[in-house]
């Protein structure tokens, strides 16, 4: 059970930092995942419908403006 309860939370949290604006690709929300202890993060996000869900949310966070300079270093 503890293992569902995981996995949600990383569906969850992936669909969170698409929103955010700051990754522009599934890849990217992945080593952010992998960065902040979820190593299953890549064999779970392994699938076509996921990938392209996660595409589609990057880009209309992008759209929406929510998308800022990445080049700034830390966020203040």
């Amino acid at each position: 059970m503890a293992d569902n309860i995981r996995a949600s939370h990383v569906y969850q949290r992936a669909h969170a930092l698409a929103e955010d604006g700051f990754h522009q690709s599934p890849a990217e929300i992945v080593a952010t995942l992998l960065a902040e202890g979820f190593p299953e993060a890549a064999e779970l996000l392994n699938s076509e419908n996921i990938r392209a869900d996660l595409r589609r949310v990057c880009r209309a966070a992008t759209a929406n403006g929510r998308q800022v300079a990445t080049n700034l270093g830390p966020r203040y």
